[in-house]
């Protein structure tokens, strides 16, 4: 029998898309042929954007639960696994890109990504600074150009369409991510979404 996941009341047929439970009111998703909460549906998007399989998730939070003494939240678990995915990344880009991942999940669980998403430049610009040692970038002749949406971006970021810093400016100052950026950004959310990137420019 199809049943809600939220309070197990029965539903007259099984749905093929997003639906609202008639008794409780909560969304019903559909993900892999099974109903699920808008916790289990996210976790099993984000599960498969990083490729983890349901065992391997499933597996993960039972060892949480037992840590916590209690069962671990979808969103615990998902998180707990973007760090061994992280661990387990040895190029700066695969790192960037594991760090950009961790900010988005933050932000649409209405937490504050800032540090994360800094995170991810820091690795791209650590990925710059390696290329610089082993001789294949002169940091000195290159400038780091910044990348908007243009018309699509904030005001806070179309101020700095274009601009260049130095590697040592960037670092030092991180101007991207904009923090003020309010780009996607909601009342229940900390700040918005920051699209920006960096293109090196060369003297």
């Amino acid at each position: 029998m199809n049943a809600c996941p939220y309070c197990s009341a029965p539903l007259s047929r099984a749905p093929k898309r997003r639906t609202t439970c008639p008794l409780c009111g909560k969304p019903i998703l559909v993900r892999k042929g099974r109903l699920c909460t808008d916790e289990e549906g996210r976790a099993v998007e984000w599960c498969s954007r990083l490729r983890i399989d349901e065992a391997e998730f499933q597996q993960t939070r039972e060892r949480l639960s037992a840590q916590f003494g209690k069962v671990a939240s979808c969103g615990d678990t998902v998180w707990r696994l973007m760090h061994k995915v992280l661990e387990a990344a040895p190029a700066w880009h695969g790192r960037k890109m594991i760090y950009f991942q961790m900010a988005r999940f933050l932000w649409e669980e209405k937490r504050d990504c800032l540090e994360v998403r800094r995170q991810s430049v820091r690795m791209e610009l650590a990925g710059w600074k390696a290329a610089s040692d082993m001789g294949l970038l002169d940091l000195k002749r290159v400038r780091l150009r910044v990348i908007t949406s243009r018309a699509a971006s904030c005001p806070e970021c179309r101020r700095l369409d274009g601009h260049l810093f130095t590697y040592e400016e960037a670092e030092s100052g991180m101007p991207l991510p904009v923090a003020a950026c309010t780009h996607e950004k909601a009342e229940d959310q900390p700040r918005g979404w920051c699209r920006c990137d960096y293109g090196l420019t060369f003297l």
